[in-house]
């Protein structure tokens, strides 16, 4: 079974982690022009969010 971690950075998007490898940057800021990806758009607005981790297993 592969070992899903999602991680939300703080001030940044959200990492899908698949076995220890990134394999999606999900935008949490909403202003990303490619979304659902992040684009690093956070950056310029001035996005602030806390940082969060969960793990995902059956």
């Amino acid at each position: 079974m592969a070992n899903v971690k999602i991680k939300a950075i703080k001030n940044g998007p959200l990492l899908v982690e698949v076995d220890k490898k990134t394999t999606v940057t999900l935008c949490r800021c909403g202003k990303s022009s490619t979304q659902p990806s992040c684009d690093g758009t956070h950056t310029k607005v001035g996005f602030q969010a806390d940082s969060a981790e969960i793990s995902v297993t059956e």
